[in-house]
C-alpha cells in the first residue's frame, strides 16, 4: 500500500515549485545542466565546481585515451583516476575509496544498470560512439544520487543530430562498431543508433576445426558480446522534448569437450562419448521514456519512466559412458543450471527552479519496484534413475526517495550545495528508513583557486552475492531483509583545486570514509552458493578507508600531460573472521599514473601511459596441521598474502587522413604492457619440498599489440 501511495509524491514535487514561482527569476537552464552549469570539463578547471571528487569526462577524452585492444572504454579511463583501484589485470572493476565493485551506481541516461561488463569485466557495456558525457562522483555526492556506497557513474548518450547526418564505422582486433545518427524531420525529430559486436566466436571456428581433425578428443569454445543502442528524440515544442531510449547487451559463451570411447565385445564394438559442456548467457535490457519540459525561463522539469532487466543463465553438463557387460550401456550425467533475474521498474521526476541568480534549486522523487529471482537446479541421472535438487528464491521489493538540493552563492567567495535525501525501502513487511544529508562547500580564494569540503551519507539496499571477486554471470543481486541490513557509508572530503599559470593544473584532495553492515561470504567454496542459506552464509562487518589524492597536469591544445598520485588505506573488521582490522583485498597503498599525449599535427598524435600501484592482498594458508584423515590448512588472518607491486607501460598512436568527401579515416596502433611485465593475477602460499611455506605469484598477461580502423562520415 505504501508503494501505491508513492506516485502522489510525484504530484507534490511537480506542483510545489509552481506555487512558489517568481516572475523576477532569471534565465532558465536545461534540466540536466542546472547544477552542472558551473562545472567545467575535468581537462580544464575542476576548481569551478562546488562538488569534491567530481570528474566530468567528455566524449573526446574517452575516445582518444588508451584503449585496450583498440576498443575505447569508459571504465578503463576511470580506472586511471586517483582514488580508484582497478582490481585484477585487464578487468573493468572499480573499487573507489575502499569500496567493493558492487558499491558503484551505474546510470545509463538515468536508468540503473546491474550488469556493466563483458567477458567477466574485460570490457564495459558502454559504447563510446553514442556517449555525450560521463559524470563520475567519488565524494561530495549531490542529493539526487543514492542507492550505492562508493561512487556514481552517470553516463549520458547523445540524442543524435537534428540537422546533419553522421556516422562511425570501426573495425578492430576483436570487435567492430557501427553508429549512425541524423534528422528524421529536420529540427524536430532525430535518431541515434549504434551496434557493437565481437567476433571471437567466428574466429575460433576454423582454429578448433583444424585442432580437432582426426582426434577422438574434440574441443570447442566460442564467445561473443553484442551492444545495441537506439534513441529517438522529438522536439514537441520550444522547451519541451520527448526522448525514447533503448539498450540491449548480450554475452554468450560456450565450452565443450568430448571424448569418444570404444570397447570391444565378443561380436561387435560398443562406443560412447564422455562429454563436458557449458553454456553461459548474460546481459541487460534497458528502456526509458523521458519528457524534458519547461514552464518558463526559470522552471523546468524532467519525468522519466524506465525498465531495467539484468539476467544470466549458466548451464553445465557432464555425461559419462561406460559398458557394464556385453549387452548393456550405463549413462551417468549431471546437469547444473543457474539462473538469475533482476528487474527494476520505476518512475522518477526532477524539478529545476531558479528563484534567483544565486539559487539553483532542484528537487525530485523516485519510486520503483525491484524483483530478485535467482534459482539453482541440479539434475542427476544414473542407470536410468533420476534425481533433482536445487533451490530458488524470489523477492519483490520497493524503493522510494525524495530529495532536495540547492546550489547557492552565499557570498562572493563562498558557494554551497546543500541537500538531503529520504529513501525508504520495503521488502516482505520490513521497512528500512534512511535520511542522507549532503553538504558541499567551495571557498574561492581567487578566480582560479578554490578550497572545497564535503560530507555525504549513502545507503545501499541491494547486495551482490558472489563467491569470487570477479564479475561473473553466476553472481546475483539480493535485497536487504529482516536479517540483512542495508549497507551504510559516511564520507568526508576536502581539498585545494587550482588552475595555475603556464597551463598548469594542481589539485589535492583528502578523504575519510566509514562503512557499516558490510557482507563477506563465508559459505562453502562453490561456484553456485545455496540460495536458501545466503542470509547466513555471510559475515557482517565494518570498513574504513582514508587517503590523499594529488593531480598535477600540463594542458594545452596540442599537449596533455597528467600525473596522478594516491596514498590510501583500506581496511576491514569482521569479528567472525578475525579479532582485529585487516587490509582489504584492494588496499593499494600507493598508486601512480602518468599519462602523456601530444598532437604533432592534424594527421598524427602519440600517447603513452604508465601505471603503478602497490600490490593487493589475498588469503592463503600459512601452515598445515595433520588431521585424522587428511592435513588441514590454517590461516593467521584474512588477506594475509601481499601480492607483488603492479606496473606496466602502454603506448599508442593515431594516423588520421581527411578524404576528398570530408570523411575522417583513423588508423590506431596500440601496445598494452610494452615491456611485458608479467603482473600477478593471483598468488598463493605453497609448501616446498623442504617442508617450508613460500609465496608464489602467477602472471598471465604479456605484451598485447592491437590495431583498429575507424571511418567517421
Amino acid at each position: 500500500m505504501r508503494i501505491l501511495l508513492l506516485p502522489a509524491m510525484l504530484l507534490v514535487c511537480l506542483c510545489c515549485p509552481l506555487l512558489a514561482f517568481s516572475q523576477d527569476a532569471k534565465q532558465f537552464y536545461e534540466p540536466e545542466d542546472t547544477l552542472a552549469a558551473a562545472v567545467v570539463t575535468a581537462l580544464e578547471n575542476r576548481s569551478a565546481s562546488t562538488q569534491t571528487g567530481l570528474e566530468r569526462l567528455d566524449k573526446s577524452r574517452i575516445s582518444n585515451g588508451f584503449a585496450l585492444l583498440s576498443t575505447p572504454d569508459v571504465l578503463k579511463v576511470i580506472q586511471a583516476l586517483p582514488g580508484v583501484a582497478s582490481g585484477t589485470e585487464l578487468m573493468s572493476g572499480l573499487y573507489v575509496h575502499g569500496g567493493d565493485g558492487s558499491d558503484n551506481l551505474f546510470l545509463l541516461d538515468g536508468v540503473p544498470m546491474y550488469q556493466v561488463s563483458h567477458l567477466a569485466g574485460l570490457f564495459s557495456s558502454f559504447n563510446a560512439d553514442v556517449l555525450d558525457r560521463v559524470d563520475f562522483y567519488k565524494s561530495g555526492f549531490p542529493g539526487r544520487y543514492g542507492g550505492r556506497l562508493s561512487s556514481v557513474v552517470d553516463v549520458r548518450t547523445s540524442d543524435g543530430d537534428f540537422y546533419d547526418w553522421s556516422g562511425v564505422f570501426s573495425i578492430g582486433l576483436i570487435d567492430g562498431r557501427l553508429q549512425f545518427d541524423g534528422p528524421i524531420v529536420r529540427d524536430k525529430l532525430s535518431f541515434n543508433v549504434a551496434l557493437r559486436r565481437s567476433w571471437l566466436d567466428v574466429l575460433s571456428v576454423p582454429g578448433f576445426a583444424i585442432a580437432n581433425r582426426g582426434k577422438l578428443e574434440q574441443k570447442d569454445a566460442g564467445y561473443s558480446f553484442t551492444d545495441a543502442n537506439a534513441s529517438l528524440a522529438w522536439k514537441v515544442s520550444d522547451g519541451n522534448k520527448l526522448t525514447a531510449r533503448f539498450y540491449l547487451g548480450d554475452d554468450a559463451l560456450r565450452l565443450m569437450e568430448s571424448t569418444t570411447i570404444k570397447e570391444y565385445g565378443t561380436d561387435r564394438v560398443y562406443s560412447g562419448t564422455d562429454e563436458t559442456s557449458g553454456r553461459i548467457r548474460w546481459g541487460n535490457i534497458l528502456g526509458s521514456l523521458a519528457w524534458d519540459g519547461s514552464v518558463s525561463e526559470n522552471l523546468g522539469y524532467n519525468v522519466t519512466a524506465y525498465y531495467s532487466r539484468s539476467m544470466s543463465r549458466v548451464k553445465f553438463g557432464v555425461s559419462d559412458w561406460s559398458l557394464t557387460d556385453a549387452d548393456e550401456e550405463l549413462i551417468n550425467s549431471v546437469t547444473e543450471t543457474n539462473r538469475s533475474l533482476t528487474e527494476d521498474i520505476g518512475i522518477k521526476a526532477d524539478v529545476i527552479y531558479i528563484p534567483h541568480s544565486n539559487h539553483h534549486l532542484r528537487l525530485g522523487m523516485k519510486c520503483n519496484m525491484l524483483v530478485f529471482r535467482p534459482e539453482h537446479l541440479r539434475l542427476m541421472e544414473s542407470a536410468g534413475n533420476m534425481s533433482e535438487s536445487g533451490n530458488a528464491v524470489r523477492y519483490v521489493a520497493g524503493e522510494a526517495s525524495v530529495y532536495v538540493e540547492d546550489e547557492m552563492k552565499l557570498a562572493g567567495w563562498l558557494d554551497a550545495n546543500l541537500g538531503v535525501r529520504y529513501a525508504p525501502n520495503f521488502v516482505r513487511g520490513k521497512t528500512w528508513h534512511h535520511i542522507e544529508p549532503r553538504v558541499a562547500l567551495r571557498f574561492r580564494c581567487c578566480d582560479d583557486v578554490s578550497i572545497k569540503a564535503s560530507y555525504s551519507e549513502m545507503n545501499q539496499f541491494a547486495h551482490r552475492i558472489a563467491t569470487t571477486y570477479l564479475d561473473l554471470p553466476t553472481n546475483c543481486w539480493m535485497p536487504s531483509t529482516e536479517k540483512v541490513a542495508p549497507m551504510h557509508s559516511r564520507q568526508f572530503a576536502a581539498g585545494v583545486y587550482s588552475q595555475l599559470p603556464y597551463d598548469l593544473v594542481f589539485n589535492v584532495e583528502g578523504f575519510y570514509k566509514t562503512m557499516d553492515n558490510l557482507l563477506e561470504y563465508v559459505g562453502s567454496n562453490s561456484l553456485f552458493p545455496p540460495l536458501d542459506k545466503w542470509e547466513t552464509d555471510f559475515a557482517e562487518g565494518i570498513g574504513r578507508a582514508y587517503g590523499m589524492e594529488v593531480e598535477l597536469g600540463y594542458r594545452t591544445l596540442s599537449t596533455d600531460v597528467s600525473l596522478y598520485y594516491t596514498l590510501s588505506w583500506s581496511q576491514r573488521h569482521f569479528a567472525a573472521l578475525y579479532h582485529d582490522w585487516f587490509p582489504d583485498r584492494n588496499d593499494n597503498r600507493h598508486k601512480i599514473t602518468i599519462q602523456a599525449r601530444h598532437k604533432f599535427s592534424d594527421k598524427f598524435d602519440l600517447y603513452a601511459a604508465w601505471n603503478y600501484h602497490s600490490g593487493g592482498y589475498m588469503t592463503g594458508a600459512t601452515y598445515e596441521v595433520a588431521g585424522e584423515s587428511f592435513p588441514q590448512d590454517f590461516y593467521n588472518r584474512p588477506n594475509n598474502i601481499h601480492i607483488p607491486d603492479y606496473h606496466r607501460l602502454d603506448v599508442g598512436m593515431n594516423f588520421r587522413k581527411r578524404t576528398k568527401r570530408g570523411n575522417l579515416r583513423t588508423w590506431n596502433i596500440s601496445i598494452y604492457n610494452l615491456y611485458c611485465r608479467m603482473n600477478a593475477i593471483n598468488a598463493a602460499i605453497e609448501k616446498g619440498d623442504d617442508g617450508r611455506y613460500h609465496g608464489v605469484a602467477h602472471g598471465l598477461v604479456p605484451i598485447i599489440p592491437s590495431f583498429s580502423y575507424t571511418l567517421e562520415f
